[in-house]
Order: structure tokens, then sequence, then C-alpha cells
């Protein structure tokens, strides 16, 4: 006997289970009486079931109403059904089903989504009480854009390039002073000569490099030849030991030298080319500023 706060049926499928294992120990001759406890099994199981409650929609009423186009007595039987279930939760509901085109027979045929559009959700319990239900979420019509994608960022290597040349150029222009400083203890004018004479080669390797010339490109008033012929008459106007072992020729290459060591030292050079594109390209841009210029 079940007591209060147990689940009958829980104690009758308990029962129940007790006395197979007896059956089972008689064998085929309780075979009837098996089928008949596991059949009762069955049925206090689904009294576990919970119970779907019985509640009629205002607007599962409407699709139903919709769907009768055939028989206009069926349709107004249908229609004063819904009409008197609803007409006090309702308010505005002729202007509901006018608006629907369910008014009159034959009734148009709103989908779903209009139904729900147009009705609001009204359900009638079992006990006859009428409440409105939440609108469950909408799902957007719209498909939202793709997501942009994240720009990569290509490092431009010309313009890194030219940085680097500039900056090359800018520390060999310290060296250069420093070097010709140290030929004489005197004479500025002296040594501001030597440097006058060392700068350009920088430019004549640099152009070389880049697969062209001063000489065509016209970047000084004078020549290459008429260059050097000023550094040896330079330095054999003012000879002394380190005159004598200085090479203005050696200090333009140093351009390259100084461009790979920066290049190596700081990071954002890390994408910069080698030294003869970066030469390349000096090049084609002082042709292009040429050009330019006679138009």
């Amino acid at each position: 006997m079940s007591s209060c706060g147990n689940n009958e049926s829980l104690d009758k499928l308990k029962e129940l289970q007790g006395g197979l294992d007896a059956k089972l120990a008689g064998g085929i001759g309780q075979l009837d009486s098996l089928k008949a406890d596991m059949n009762s099994m069955k049925d206090q199981a689904k009294s576990f079931l919970p119970e779907i409650p019985d509640v009629t929609s205002f607007q599962g009423e409407l699709a139903k109403l919709a769907a009768i186009a055939s028989d206009p007595i069926a349709f107004l039987k249908a229609k004063l059904d819904l009409e008197s279930k609803f007409k006090d939760s309702v308010p505005d509901l002729n202007s509901v089903l006018g608006k629907l085109g369910v008014g009159e027979f034959p009734p148009k045929t709103p989908s779903i989504a209009d139904i729900c559009a147009a009705a609001p959700n009204v359900e009638i319990d079992s006990s006859g009480v009428a409440k409105e239900q939440p609108e469950p979420p909408k799902v957007a019509d719209v498909v939202p854009p793709p997501p942009v994608p994240k720009e990569v960022y290509v490092p431009d290597t010309e313009e890194i390039n030219r940085a680097l040349i500039r900056h090359a150029y800018t520390n060999c222009r310290y060296r250069w002073t420093f070097l010709t400083n140290g030929l004489f203890l005197f004479g500025k004018k002296k040594k501001q000569m030597y440097y006058d004479l060392t700068w350009p080669e920088a430019f004549i390797y640099l152009y070389a490099s880049g697969g062209s010339d001063a000489d065509s490109l016209k970047r000084f008033e004078y020549t290459i030849a008429d260059l050097r012929a000023r550094q040896v008459a330079l330095k054999a106007k003012h000879k002394n030991a380190e005159t004598e072992a200085y090479n203005f020729q050696e200090q333009g290459q140093d351009l390259e030298i100084v461009y790979n060591a920066l290049k190596a030292k700081y990071s954002k050079y890390a994408n910069a080319g080698p030294f003869s594109q970066a030469a390349v390209e000096v090049v084609a841009r002082y042709k292009k500023k040429q050009e330019e210029s006679t138009e």
C-alpha cells in the first residue's frame, strides 16, 4: 500500500517486478502469467508520461478557417465558433479576420507567416482561461553581410629600399667627414676639398650598381674623368702618409657596406631588397624625374 508522498504507479511497478522473478523460475508454465504482468507494467509505465495540455490557439483556429474553401456551411460554423471563443480575448477580432481575408466565404489562403504577423498569439487552456502568449524570437530575413576581411599588410619594398639608401648615405657622410678631418692636423679648407671630391664617388658607385652611370645621367656638372683628375691633382698637392693611403673610390663603395649593415641591424628594414635592387630603383626614379623636367 502506498503511503503519503509515494507514487502508487511506481509502487505497483515494483510489486509486479518482484513477482516476475518467481514466475521466471517456474519456467514455460508461467508464460501466460508473465505476459499479463508485463502488459500491466507497460500500462503502469504510461502513467508516468506527462499530460499534454489541451489548448486552443487563435492563430491555429484561423489557419483551420482559411482551409475551409469548398463548404460555405462548414466555414460559417467554424467562423461562429471562433468568434464565440475569442470575442472577449481578441477585441479587434473582426479587423483581424478582414485583414487576413477570412471574414467572408470563400476565404483567402494567408500563409502562416501572415497569420502570425496579423493575429495575436492568444491561447485558451482546458479551463477556458484565455491568455496571450509571448511571441517567439524572430529570425532575421536579411542575411547579414559577410565579415570584412582583415587587410593584409603588404610592405612597400621600394619605399623601404629608398629609406635605407638615405640612411646609409647619411651615415657615410659622417664617416667621410671623420676620415677627411683626420688627413691633416690643420687646414679646414684642405679637409673640405677632400670631402667634396669623396661624396660623388657614392653616386658613381650607386648608379653603376643600378646599370647606368653618372655621365649618361648627367648627375654632375663634370664628368667622372674630370673628378678623378681633380683627385689625383689634390693628392699630389698635399702629400703625407695619410693622403697617400686615402682611396676616394673605396669610400664610394662603403655605401653598399653600410646599406647591408643597417638592413641587418634594424627590423624596420627587414623587408628591404638587396643593394642592387635599390640601386636599379634609384636610377629609374632619377630618369623619370629628368623626363618630367623636360616636358
